[in-house]
């Protein structure tokens, strides 16, 4: 059984790469290299997100939702750079446990 720092760091936070990886390329036209270099990762990581080959797991809700279009914005206008994109997706992810909405978290009834 995985604890729940490696179901994060394994499922959830490449799924918000993800999410985020599409929503920068589908709703601001940029391309894989731009928002590889703007999140801090490879280009082909970029692809296996696209691709879903990488972070498929995502908890959807309007919360998680509003918190990557918001993320999103943010790092189109510049005003948030490569080290503090972290700290914002934890922010998604801790919105999504905090409504329990996250089964990958609260397996066997841990909270």
């Amino acid at each position: 059984m995985k604890t729940q720092c490696e179901v994060v760091v394994n499922d959830i936070l490449p799924g918000l790469r993800a999410a985020v990886s599409r929503e920068l390329i589908v709703q601001y036209n940029m391309n894989q290299s731009e928002v590889a270099e703007r999140l801090g990762v490879s280009q082909p990581a970029i692809s296996q997100y696209l691709r879903k080959l990488r972070g498929n797991k995502l908890i959807e809700n309007k919360e998680v939702s509003d918190g990557i279009k918001q993320l999103c914005s943010k790092i189109y206008a510049g005003e948030i750079g490569t080290t503090a994109i972290s700290p914002e997706l934890w922010n998604i992810c801790r919105l999504a446990a905090r409504i329990n909405d996250c089964p990958l978290c609260f397996s066997n009834g841990r909270k």
